[in-house]
């Protein structure tokens, strides 16, 4: 789910479906009124990823897999308009309803001692928002977009209209009572009016949000863990892409509304010494005491491929304790709880295998292709089981 045709958000979701397809990934990309309809979409499972501003309601059901850029909160006025105490009484646009816009907008007007019934409330599109603002019957346009909107851009190139300035330091007075916000600076000329001229005039200090790259919670953790590293190792591809992705970051790097899926976190802790590494030493010490017998090495080989083999027939057994259980038939509440089981011993052995506690020899395709098995015949359970 990306955003309005047309807008930012579809943009960048139409720029990162063509370079994760040109690297063998099928997205395809619908549009959405933003970040609240693309909750909604997510919650449901009516798609698989979306981008959403992380100061967007938390879901116990999503995860995130990267942060892709950060959006600013834009006030835009025509040229009378000068200060924020002129726009008690008046209309206000805030965005389509089901967009991003909303929350941050009203919780920033409210902290500057505008209250909501002194607002006049308009929800259009950001095109028709300015159209608005420039026939005169909407008074301030605000929008959460990334800086340089090329609509934007084209409005405040008309000549009568500006951005508002809302403070000196508009974070510190937001952020204890709307959290998830970072201090953005919109910097003076970045809309460029004419040759040599651009808006603000000077550098506007305002609040922002991190867009996040997030998924439902059925996203298989190999799957989360590739998307995660196709994007992660290739930034200067994707940046040449769309500009906006030169702000990719990790999203260890902020307070998160959705915590890290797991195949994302498997990718970022890739960096982290692994077990052999930060136990390096005293292997090389055991290993140089035991060196004077070949045997003795060989031995060792054998105990560790064991303990793989071990570690497998654990879930071995899982699977087969299932399907035995399939076969004798089981009630429909059952078939349920055995479909989650399944899906449980799926992750957990695609995450052993990422970490290579699992190796990837016959003995895992025979077991992948029994687990396979089993979830048929629940599925075949589960299908009979609906009238």
């Amino acid at each position: 789910m990306s955003g309005n045709e047309g807008g930012k958000y579809h943009e960048v979701a139409k720029a990162l479906s063509k370079l994760l397809f040109q690297k063998g990934l099928n997205i395809e990309v619908k549009t959405s009124s933003g970040s609240r309809e693309n909750l909604t979409a997510l919650t449901n499972g009516i798609s698989d990823l979306a981008l959403l501003q992380n100061d967007i309601s938390n879901s116990e059901t999503l995860h995130s897999l990267t942060i892709l850029y950060e959006e600013a909160l834009h006030l835009i006025v025509r040229k009378e308009l000068t200060s924020v105490e002129q726009l008690a009484g008046s209309t206000v646009s805030i965005g389509n309803k089901g967009g991003g816009t909303e929350g941050i907008a009203v919780a920033m007007l409210k902290q500057l001692g505008i209250e909501e019934e002194n607002i006049r409330w308009n929800r259009e599109d950001l095109n028709s928002s300015l159209k608005s603002l420039q026939q005169g019957s909407v008074d301030c346009v605000c929008i959460v977009t990334g800086v340089g909107n090329a609509t934007i851009s084209k409005f405040l190139g008309d000549g009568n209209l500006t951005l508002l300035p809302i403070g000196s330091d508009p974070f510190e007075a937001l952020k204890l009572s709307y959290p998830f916000i970072h201090p953005v600076t919109i910097p003076s000329g970045v809309y460029p009016t004419g040759p040599g001229r651009g808006l603000p005039f000077r550098a506007i200090n305002t609040v922002g949000t991190k867009v996040v790259l997030a998924c439902n919670s059925q996203l298989e953790a190999k799957d989360g863990y590739e998307i995660t590293r196709l994007i992660d190792c290739s930034k200067a591809e994707f940046t040449k892409a769309h500009p906006l992705f030169g702000q990719m970051s990790s999203p260890k790097s902020i307070l998160l509304q959705h915590p890290i899926h797991e195949g994302a976190q498997l990718h970022y802790d890739r960096e982290k010494p692994s077990f052999i590494q930060e136990w390096a030493d005293t292997i090389a010490l055991i290993f140089s005491l035991i060196a004077v017998a070949w045997g003795a090495a060989k031995a060792v080989g054998r105990i560790y491929l064991q303990k793989l083999k071990d570690n497998l027939d654990k879930f071995f057994a899982k699977v087969d304790r299932i399907t035995s259980e399939l076969i004798e038939g089981v009630e429909p509440k059952r078939a349920k709880e055995i479909a989650k089981e399944l899906h449980k011993i799926r992750r957990e052995t695609t995450k052993k295998l990422i970490a290579e506690e699992l190796a990837a020899d016959d003995s895992f395709v025979i077991f992948q292709r029994q687990l396979h098995t089993a979830q048929q015949m629940v599925n075949e359970t589960l299908r009979k089981s609906v009238p």
